[in-house]
């Protein structure tokens, strides 16, 4: 059953606007802004190299600027010879990349029944509105004993800053606004897993420690990501200057380090399973 418009927790065309001028950005850009994409498509590359099939047909869903099937072709792992034999992308935030099939919306993803024996996404399913759909699509993607292997952002990703928020609103109004999107955590990532009807789920977290000037350095960052808050409902409570000092100074005080920058945790989260 499709979502009503109430029932939508992001707002998902304003998500992908920012994520296609992010990843166009990242293309002139020295300093590759998308280091948790890379740093899981490089776990799900050593994952792939230790499993006993080989692949004919993957999809990678979120291709972003073709990372991934870059860094297979790097590994000497896709092509006749690979583990991969041919890979499809997906992404999303472009209506054409790059030759590649592309679509607008998350909810679009065309998926073709028992056509793949690989699907990979190495970004972005913690930003759509009916995940549990979307696994059961992606499960009837795949042909019987295909693998699905995603990697995201877990429960525990800006966790100092998320407190800062909570702390500095509770203090100057009386309340709190999400500020930072819910994220799943490794426990509900295996059960959504089994929910959809797929076999033998494994999840793992790793923890990432970035390090910045300041919160707003951070800030800069989130935004060259294309990862910013993008709600389907706005914040009755909208951000002021001075609220965001506050905050500012707040997470200077609980996370600066010796050297006065601070840090911000990520998680990232990987799963798989068999269909």
């Amino acid at each position: 059953m499709a979502l009503g418009a109430s029932d939508l927790l992001f707002d998902t065309a304003l998500f992908l606007s920012r994520r296609q001028r992010a990843l166009v950005r990242a293309q002139f850009n020295p300093k590759n802004p998308f280091f948790l994409h890379n740093f899981s498509l490089e776990g799900n590359i050593d994952t792939i190299k230790t499993l006993k099939p080989d692949f004919d047909y993957a999809l990678e869903l979120f291709s972003g600027n073709g990372e991934f099937s870059t860094a297979l072709a790097d590994e000497n792992l896709l092509g006749a010879g690979g583990k991969i034999k041919s890979i499809t992308l997906y992404e999303p935030s472009f209506s054409e990349f790059a030759g590649a099939k592309c679509i607008n919306e998350l909810a679009d993803i065309p998926l073709e029944e028992a056509k793949y024996d690989l699907i990979i996404a190495n970004s972005c399913l913690n930003w759509v509105n009916d995940l549990p759909g979307l696994l059961s699509r992606i499960k009837r993607a795949l042909k019987k004993d295909g693998l699905f292997i995603a990697s995201f952002l877990g429960g525990r990703t800006l966790n100092e800053l998320r407190q800062s928020f909570l702390s500095v609103e509770a203090e100057e109004t009386g309340g709190a606004s999400m500020r930072i999107s819910p994220m799943i955590d490794l426990e509900n990532a295996a059960a959504l897993l089994r929910r959809a009807g797929f076999l033998s789920p494994v999840s793992s977290s790793e923890i990432l420690r970035a390090r910045y000037d300041n919160v707003f350095a951070l800030f800069r960052e989130l935004k060259t990501m294309g990862e910013t808050a993008a709600f389907a409902t706005r914040n009755a409570a909208a951000l002021n200057r001075q609220l965001i000092a506050k905050v500012a100074t707040n997470y200077q005080e609980k996370n600066a380090d010796s050297d006065g920058r601070v840090g911000a945790t990520f998680e990232i989260i990987t799963v798989s399973a068999w269909n």
